[in-house]
């Protein structure tokens, strides 16, 4: 009788403690603060959720300019998505693969070179760090847009900079932008140009909050500058280094002002990725369902790229965040 009369009241206060920690009350016992939000709230849902929402739910149809044009647009299920992935579609996993060279390349050169400048910047007697800092920057303080047109004119078959310093010393000018391959290379090189800054500050903050007392109890002990660099430097990186490498992927998969501005996706779709691709599919076949099937698709793998990776550098676990 009174055991059961116990585990009663252990059951009661429980779920009294889940009903605390229920989002309803809280809604209800912080009213006036949910008020106080209640119009941000509405303009994120407005201006961010709400486009999501109704890009996903446009997948679903077949929505383009002939069907909204005379009023026959209709749900079709999975049908878009099948088109997509199935091989009706083969063009776009050209794409996507390209799309994930172009990512692996870029984040690998950002991550890499933003290292070691910001390694070599790092140096305790080395002047004028302030300059060479603020000259780094540069490339990532400019807009890309801007940045990506000056790269198009120095890549000019006939006046621009790399094919007249050639001229100097007597070598052929390099087609630069019209040959797939070298276009392709030539659109790399660009975005690791305006994206090794933003690696390179993330990497001079971290190396700053690291202690001079690591690397002295290091001396002491005769460790070499690899063995310093191996379980000192680059340990204490890695819980600034993995949220910006997370988030430079996302960035780089996701990049369109580069490809648009300098090549278009061109020649011949040879530097196309996925987010000119979908533009192109958008403005030019005024697909819209199809559009946003991608976008769709494209959001999965991006999310399923993220967790895989957080799940293996464990790049949240230092903060107790599972």
């Amino acid at each position: 009788m009174f055991l059961h009369t116990d585990v009663s009241n252990i059951n009661d206060t429980v779920l009294t403690k889940k009903n605390r920690n229920s989002l309803f009350y809280r809604m209800k016992k912080n009213r006036m603060a949910y008020l106080y939000i209640l119009p941000a709230m509405l303009v994120v849902f407005t201006v961010s959720i709400f486009p999501i929402i109704y890009g996903i739910g446009l997948s679903f149809f077949n929505a383009n300019l002939y069907t909204m044009g005379n009023g026959t647009v209709k749900f079709i299920g999975l049908k878009n998505y099948v088109k997509a992935l199935g091989s009706i579609d083969a063009e776009f996993f050209v794409v996507l693969l390209r799309t994930f060279i172009w990512t692996i390349v870029n984040v690998f050169a950002h991550v890499t070179l933003g290292l070691i400048i910001a390694l070599a910047l790092n140096r305790q007697n080395l002047k004028f760090k302030g300059i060479y800092r603020t000259l780094i920057i540069l490339p990532w303080a400019v807009p890309q847009f801007v940045t990506a047109l000056v790269w198009k004119m120095m890549y000019h078959e006939q006046f621009g900079f790399f094919n007249q310093f050639l001229g100097l010393l007597g070598i052929e000018p390099i087609h630069w932008l019209s040959n797939g391959k070298i276009a392709f290379i030539a659109v790399i090189i660009v975005n690791i140009w305006l994206g090794f800054p933003f690696m390179t500050m993330v990497a001079t903050g971290a190396l700053q909050s690291i202690s001079r007392e690591y690397y002295e109890a290091a001396d002491i002990d005769g460790a070499t500058a690899m063995q310093k660099l191996r379980y000192i430097t680059l340990p204490l990186l890695k819980p600034a280094m993995l949220p910006a490498t997370i988030l430079g992927t996302i960035w780089t998969f996701t990049n369109f002002n580069v490809i648009y501005m300098v090549t278009g996706g061109g020649p011949s779709k040879a530097t196309e990725i996925v987010s000119t691709y979908q533009f192109n599919v958008l403005t030019r076949q005024n697909a819209y369902s199809m559009a946003a099937t991608y976008s769709v698709i494209v959001s999965i793998i991006l999310i399923i790229i993220t967790l895989i990776n957080m799940k293996v550098t464990k790049a949240l676990s230092d903060e107790g965040v599972e």
